[in-house]
């Protein structure tokens, strides 16, 4: 029983400590990451893929999340102002601050070269 109490106690962390450099307040926060993937599912799924890989409907191609690396800063403000094809989502649904992190935590958690959101 103490060993396994010991490895999750390891895996909280480095959980931890893997985002401790980003400018999210809720980076690495468990709770958010979840909050963040429901809402990821119900508002972005269907343009960027159920795993963040991006679509490609033969004219065009969305972004794969998972290699995301301009930071955090440059996230929010793609969410929040919109880029080309994607919509500023004050128009369609606004997502407050917290929702925002949310979605920020569980698109940090996904990056597959692990790299730090601390710009």
């Amino acid at each position: 029983m103490n060993k396994i109490l010991i490895l999750i106690f390891c895996f909280y962390i480095s959980i931890s400590f893997s985002f401790a450099d980003s400018l999210n307040p809720l980076s690495g926060n468990l709770e958010a990451i979840n909050s963040g993937k429901k809402l990821y599912n119900i508002k972005c799924s269907k343009c960027h893929g159920p795993k963040a890989k991006g679509i490609n409907n033969g004219h065009t191609k969305t972004p794969d999340l998972s290699k995301y690396r301009r930071g955090y800063i440059a996230f929010i403000d793609v969410l929040v102002s919109g880029y080309s094809r994607m919509p500023a989502w004050g128009g369609m649904g606004k997502l407050d601050s917290i929702q925002i992190d949310q979605l920020a935590s569980y698109i940090e958690s996904l990056n597959s070269n692990n790299l730090k959101w601390n710009k």
